[in-house]
């Protein structure tokens, strides 16, 4: 089935003035942005209309990533994706629900054939919300080629925004070398100096010439700011040009999920760790394929001779608008304080702390950093470092209990948690038998904690005592002190019915429109468990006359 070509100008999943809270590719904790984030006037409820004609292939609701998606194939082309939604429409969500009601859970998954939902452009097939790994009323837009599911940027298709401001370049750095080893370059960052070239429009700028070692890459820091947004978005366009013959150049206006993983090569990993700086590297290793990449000869890498060298970096939005900077280089002719990459050496050793036997176990290079991986027990805390080292493979870690520990692990319910900057422990997994094992993927001090208080449930917009037949919706927060929410059900007169969980608002909703409630008293029962196991069974009678 091939349909016409998507046309996102004449046809918006939104019929609002478009403005972006998030880019294609912007660079994200641990992956790219796959797809763009359009306002929704900071409220939910907006309708979301289909692109164009096609099929729904897959639904799923979730209480994390998009949270409430649908997944639109369009003929065998391309595969469009709305998340977020706080509900889908009528015909959508009364499939959805007795779905979730015949499986008692709020969250489900379905997979259709073309069959099921033929959908028509400009359908409604939902609505604008907040659901899933969301901190804000929004639409969530992908447009994938449907073969491999490539996510491609809209704003090639016509989903474009008023921009007329030029991109914002908050600094460039030098990395250097004394050879051409880009894992080298990246731990001897420096920033550039520059200066603009007119006070008034801070798009054109110069440098000084500047003395560096003989091999450089450069990274860059900058954003996009559409017109009428404070949001800073994602460039679309970097270019670098050595005596005025590119060198690099990336595009993002495609990317394969399976490369997203990569972006922490790609960025300063170690300046993002240390300072929440996101920059965006120039140069990267030779073998390592990211479709943004367009060109990259000599890895991206500048060799830089006794004669100054003229470089020029490129910025520049979807709308064509340009920041410049020219940068002048030259050899120091001498190279001291620079630092190489260290490639950490397969580790297998046994430490003993006063409740168990841990072992660590990496593979080789399984960290590449500035300094040395480092492993070390202090009491019953295990800290692996450098903080800010970037793992290429999993450390491995296994705690060894003996019979007398193991029953404090199980009356206690202990968990491996790892101390957060602020003092606070982030649950990682739970402990349960004799042996724990558990992969690590990012360094840190852990150790094991314990959780012995159940959650906690308490009714938000209503009192037992009260006529509650003029209600539509019951919400009820419930909260865990020491770790999360795992498990829940809901019932009203012993029958099960559907609460929708919203985790970063600690709160469970249930529709009284789902079922007929008669004059009457009728008992609500909430069972909710958090991740060691802590259940509490809660209930109440309400009063519907």
């Amino acid at each position: 089935m091939q349909i016409e070509p998507i046309d996102l100008a004449a046809n918006p999943p939104l019929q609002l003035e478009l403005r972006y809270s998030g880019t294609f590719s912007e660079l994200r904790p641990n992956h790219f942005h796959g797809g763009v984030d359009l306002k929704t006037q900071g409220r939910e409820g907006q309708p979301v209309y289909a692109i164009a004609d096609g099929h729904i292939r897959r639904i799923k609701v979730g209480i994390g990533g998009y949270g409430k998606v649908i997944y639109i194939d369009h003929g065998d082309s391309y595969t469009s994706v709305y998340g977020h939604l706080s509900q889908f429409s009528p015909r959508i969500q009364s499939y959805i629900k007795a779905e979730q009601y015949a499986a008692k859970s709020y969250e489900i998954e379905r997979y259709f054939s073309n069959e099921r939902f033929h959908i028509e452009k400009g359908e409604v097939i939902g609505y604008s919300g907040n659901t899933g790994n969301s901190f804000g009323p929004h639409l969530h837009f992908e447009l994938r080629e449907q073969k491999g599911q490539i996510p491609l940027n809209p704003l090639n298709f016509g989903l474009d925004a008023t921009d007329n401001d030029s991109p914002t370049l908050l600094g460039l750095y030098v990395y250097e070398g004394e050879i051409a080893n880009s894992n080298d370059l990246k731990f001897n960052r420096k920033k550039i100096v520059l200066h603009p070239v007119s006070e008034t429009q801070q798009t054109e700028f110069i440098s000084d010439t500047i003395e560096v070692a003989p091999f450089i890459g450069i990274g860059v820091e900058a954003f996009d700011r559409l017109e009428q947004s404070l949001n800073k978005n994602g460039l679309y366009q970097i270019d670098l040009s050595v005596q005025d013959s590119s060198l690099v150049s990336l595009t993002f206006d495609r990317f394969s999920f399976e490369a997203s993983p990569r972006i922490n090569k790609v960025i300063d990993y170690e300046f993002e760790q240390e300072s929440n700086k996101d920059v965006q590297l120039l140069f990267k290793p030779r073998d390592l394929l990211i479709e943004m990449y367009k060109k990259t000869l000599s890895q991206g890498i500048i060799k830089v001779d006794s004669i100054p060298l003229k470089a020029i970096v490129s910025l520049k939005d979807h709308s064509g608008n340009e920041t410049r900077a020219t940068l002048f280089l030259k050899n120091s002719g001498t190279v001291s304080n620079l630092k190489q990459a260290k490639y950490s050496t397969a580790i297998d050793t046994t430490l003993q702390s006063t409740s168990s036997t841990i072992r660590v176990r990496t593979k080789k290079n399984a960290m590449i950093s500035s300094e040395n991986l480092s492993i070390a027990l202090t009491g019953d805390t295990l800290s692996i470092g450098p903080d800010y080292g970037y793992l290429e493979e999993p450390i491995e870690v296994s705690y060894g209990f003996s019979e007398a520990t193991l029953e404090r692990v199980i009356n206690e319910r202990l968990y491996l948690g790892k101390l957060t900057e602020k003092g606070k422990i982030s649950y990682i997994a739970k402990a349960k038998d004799s042996v724990f094992e558990v992969s690590l993927n990012t360094p840190g001090n852990y150790l094991m904690a314990s959780d012995t208080i159940p959650p906690l449930v308490t009714p938000l917009n209503f009192q037992t005592d009260r006529n509650l037949s003029n209600f539509r919706y019951l919400s009820f927060s419930v909260e865990d002190q020491e770790t999360f929410i795992s498990r829940y059900n809901g019932y009203i007169d012993d029958q099960w019915v559907l609460f929708e969980y919203e985790p970063k608002e600690d709160r469970l909703r249930f529709d009284l429109n789902d079922i007929i409630l008669l004059e009457g008293k009728h008992t609500i029962r909430i069972e909710v468990e958090d991740a060691l196991g802590n259940k509490t069974d809660w209930h109440t009678e309400i009063d519907i006359r």
